[in-house]
């Protein structure tokens, strides 16, 4: 074993440069040191056909220029019939990491028992049979003592790679954790009334489109469909709003309406309320059908905190246990499903089964009766007159009643709608009550899964969309983000992982809460901690999410530590052995995209799906392998590869063709008696899709599309008409989880972990809801809320965004924006603080960044706002990845202001700003 000294760390700096910079003999000569070259020989010059990893939704095809070995130029490849040859610039400085000197090159183990993101690990470079061998023995005494105790997880950004999930599900453990969990919570609303993930305009057909701290085509996925169908659905005359604030790209293609950070929702019930109780207007039919606003209830409320909220279950028919609704034609009431529903009241006050009961729409009206536009004024910010013209707006673009003839078939029409939040304005403890508000909007436009309104799922042949005994639309079965919308199905007490799923039955991660439970189990109920923390695909707890302090107190405690790592960044700082992953342009990768447009979506996306699979374009660069043959090595010597194996026949990378099965057919199962590769894997699922072609399937374009024969079978509403199943005014699952968590609680005579029961419960209410919550709002020592906004730079932790050189140049002199504190100039005049001064950002829960001050009147002017995730901590990163404000440095990490429905942290807190 050798010491790696920085002069070693650094080797090769030159080198790559040259292998970017120029073709032949001298750049073969480094990378690739046992090939002869003559000195006469001509180049070997070919383009190789690849796909991008530089984003969530790696589906661009893209070409890549290799000479004599060596990567050298990359551009989007023409035939790919997602981008059709765009390619951002992410995309396009691809190659800069695959040759980046900072790159980890050969497994590394630790040998300063100290940890700190300060501290020397004192690395030397061991053979990968001593790092194999000494990672595979903690995995097996963890297997044996207890196999909960190894926690995994990984990044945001690895669609591509094997589903790593399956290696937890046959190791055994249930603690396998993502970065971006408690940034998730933005798949409520979409979930819940379309069962996908993301909801996604008709940019075809949308006339208004309302984008509630929504910003498109300016972040990622730049080069397939987003930013052109948006471009093209302005240029055709498409209204924009844009409520945020901040002045985004979306913002200045049509109406910017600032307001106050973590707001929105009373905006939204503004909106609701001015359409219920003013205008007087919607689409009675879709809610009568589609819906389960006739859905008759008995309005039981309690108040929580001083909040009033509602907690009912349906009134029910007494011999089929049905929802009941009030047939206006029978003048009695019936079950939900007696007839399609055009006869049932939406309106109205009625005594059934000797009590008085409402229907859910008119409970829904009832509750937002005192949520004006002039109430919301006062909380948002937004004029009064601004909130009731959207709304007015909206109704008059909806074209209530309207029809539309597609590919001879008759759909109704509604082209105006609201676009769901992301994760700015939904990362706050409202957050569940501002996807409900959205999606309420949208039912009363009539406007979800109909042309020219809010999409969802595609690809109805893959789809069977299933219901639940009271009608109401389930979330795709195996869907991660299932819980989210329904919840557990009981809750099983004491926790059984550090996910707290009896406390968060909704929630996907509560990743910024694990930390705490790791250092102090016993007040989560936790009988365990963590003995191996195994962690790959980019994950980094100490960059994303919140407060990285108490990550690093755990981190400290746990025994072992091991990364599969691309490079070396704050959370190698922890690890006791390190494992050099191949780069994305070195590996065999693959993935079946049902979607392939996000927030937006056209004729042609919306009938396309497409399998990207992509093979290695050049030899390794330095003594790396590949994760997925890493997890299948570990796998077969754990004993736990037959497992594994059937876990990946029965699923790997789901369905691409209706007549053909998710996973592998029988014909091209993998044998667990047998060695395999990824590569293996891969080439099974692409003979079964192709008739046996295997990688020839892609040898000439590395994504390959199938097109849906018309487009009136892209949307949902073809294969689902009218009331096929309902979807929710009234959030009925959410009301189930409060009664089932306030029984928990006194069954078993315990207290909520850190929280009082009654702030926990009032935010599942299942009807309309407004509360204040703690930082919601400047204060006099805290005069501003301070926003992160996403940036077309810093979009995943898998593909090393942070440390390329050539991103960083663009960063640094093309955009004034990044890595800076942004703030209204007459605010900065306030403080005496001009363009440029090196400021000091202090949150009210103690933390503190800094950066340099940039003066912008695009923003709010309560509101500071930074960029990405800059800032990295740490030893043995490139210079320039320390560069600019840490965001997450000032958010909470504890449950004082946590979504406790969703789990999710408060993404914008209030803060104070000085000079440093």
């Amino acid at each position: 074993m050798s010491a790696v000294s920085r002069r070693t760390f650094l080797k090769g700096a030159a080198a790559a440069g040259a292998a970017v910079a120029l073709s032949g003999a001298a750049a073969q000569g480094y990378f690739a040191p046992g090939a002869a070259v003559k000195a006469d020989a001509a180049p070997v010059e070919e383009w190789k056909p690849a796909t991008c990893p530089g984003c969530h939704n790696p589906i661009c095809g893209t070409q890549v220029k290799v000479v004599d070995g060596v990567a050298v130029e990359i551009k989007g490849d023409p035939n790919s019939p997602t981008n059709q040859g765009r390619l951002c610039p992410r995309g396009l400085s691809v190659v800069g990491g695959l040759y980046h000197p900072y790159r980890v090159k050969k497994p590394l183990k630790r040998t300063n028992p100290e940890k700190g993101l300060d501290v020397d690990p004192g690395w030397v470079e061991i053979t990968w049979d001593e790092a194999m061998e000494i990672t595979t023995q903690k995995l097996k005494e963890c297997m044996e003592k207890d196999p909960r105790t190894l926690f995994t997880m990984t990044g945001f950004g690895n669609e591509d790679s094997f589903k790593r999930l399956i290696f937890e599900a046959a190791f055994g453990t249930p603690n396998s954790l993502t970065t971006s969990g408690p940034l998730c919570a933005d798949h409520f609303g979409p979930m819940a009334t379309k069962g996908t993930k993301v909801d996604k305009c008709d940019m075809e057909r949308c006339d208004y489109l309302l984008l509630m701290g929504r910003s498109i085509g300016d972040e990622w996925g730049l080069a397939h469909q987003n930013t052109k169908e948006y471009v093209d659905a302005v240029a055709r005359g498409m209204k924009v709003v844009c409520v945020n604030p901040r002045k985004t790209n979306s913002a200045q293609t049509g109406e910017w309406v600032p307001i106050a950070p973590g707001t929105d929702v009373a905006m939204c019930w503004a909106i609701v309320n001015v359409m219920l109780h003013e205008i007087g207007r919607c689409d009675e039919h879709f809610l009568k059908v589609r819906t389960n606003a006739p859905y008759l209830i008995e309005d039981v409320s309690e108040t929580l905190k001083g909040t009033k909220v509602c907690f009912q279950d349906y009134v029910r028919d007494g011999a089929t246990g049905k929802p009941l609704v009030w047939d206006e034609a029978a003048g009695a009431a019936v079950p939900f499903d007696s007839s399609v529903g055009d006869t049932y009241a939406l309106f109205g006050e009625f005594d059934v089964q000797g009590k008085q009961v409402k229907t859910c729409l008119q409970l829904i009206k009832d509750y937002v009766v005192d949520m004006t536009p002039e109430w919301a004024e006062e909380v948002t910010t937004v004029p009064a007159a601004t909130t009731r013209r959207i709304a007015q707006e909206l109704v008059e673009y909806a074209r209530i009643g309207s029809t539309i003839e597609i590919d001879g078939e008759t759909f109704p029409f509604r082209p105006a709608m609201a676009l769901a939040p992301g994760r700015g304005a939904n990362s706050n403890p409202l957050n569940v009550e501002l996807f409900k508000a959205i999606e309420v909007v949208n039912e009363l436009l009539g406007n979800i899964d109909v042309p020219g309104g809010s999409l969802g799922l595609e690809h109805g042949d893959l789809h069977v969309m299933k219901t639940d005994a009271d009608g109401l639309l389930l979330p795709p079965e195996g869907d991660s983000f299932k819980n989210q919308v329904i919840g557990q199905e009981k809750l099983v007490f004491p926790p059984t992982s550090y996910k707290l799923e009896c406390f968060y039955p909704h929630e996907l991660h509560v990743m910024q809460l694990v930390w705490r439970a790791a250092v102090d189990p016993e007040s989560y109920y936790l009988d365990y901690k963590p003995e191996v923390f195994f962690v790959l695909g980019g994950g980094n707890p100490l960059r994303s999410n919140s407060n990285p302090e108490p990550v690093v107190e755990a981190l400290k405690q746990i025994p072992f530590t091991f990364t599969i790592s691309l490079w070396m960044d704050e959370l190698t700082q922890f690890a006791d052995v390190v494992l050099p992953e191949h780069h994305a342009l070195e590996r065999y990768a693959l993935w079946n995209a049902t979607w392939i447009s996000n927030k937006g979506t056209s004729d042609y996306s919306r009938r396309l799906r497409i399998l990207e699979a992509r093979k290695p374009v050049v030899e390794p660069v330095f003594d790396t392998r590949q994760q997925e043959d890493l997890l299948i090595e570990y796998a077969r010597v754990l004993g736990i590869l037959p497992k594994m194996t059937g876990i990946a026949n029965g699923g790997f990378q789901g369905k691409f063709m209706a007549n053909k099965p998710a996973g592998l057919a029988p014909d091209y199962a993998l044998n667990p008696k047998e060695p395999y590769t990824y590569a293996d894997v891969c080439e099974r699922k692409l003979k079964m899709q192709f008739d046996g072609k295997g990688w020839d399937a892609v040898s000439e374009c590395a994504v390959v599309g199938f097109e849906l024969p018309d487009v009136k079978s892209s949307y949902i509403w073809h294969w689902h008409p009218e009331n096929a199943y309902r979807i929710p005014v009234y959030f009925s699952y959410n009301a189930r989880s409060a009664r089932m968590l306030r029984e928990m609680v006194t069954e078993n005579n315990i207290e909520f972990p850190h929280a009082d029961i009654d702030e926990v419960l009032r935010q599942y209410s299942a009807a309309p809801l407004f509360f204040e919550f703690e930082g919601m709002h400047p204060t006099e020592e805290y005069p501003f809320k301070v926003l992160q906004f996403k940036t077309h730079f810093q979009v995943n932790d898998s593909s090393g965004l942070s440390y390329n050189h050539w991103l960083h140049d663009v960063e640094k002199h093309f955009d004034p924006n990044l890595k800076k504190v942004l703030l209204a100039p007459a605010r900065a005049a306030e403080l005496g603080l001009a363009e440029g001064d090196e400021v000091i950002i202090e949150s009210m829960y103690g933390g503190k960044t800094s950066g340099v001050l940039h003066l912008s009147e695009m923003i709010h002017p309560t509101t500071l706002a930074i960029s990405g995730k800059w800032g990295a901590k740490g030893t043995g990163l490139i210079d320039f990845a320390h560069e600019g404000p840490h965001y997450n440095t000032l958010l909470n990490d504890d449950e004082r202001d946590i979504g406790f429905m969703m789990g999710n942290l408060n993404n914008s807190v209030a803060v104070k700003v000085y000079k440093a």
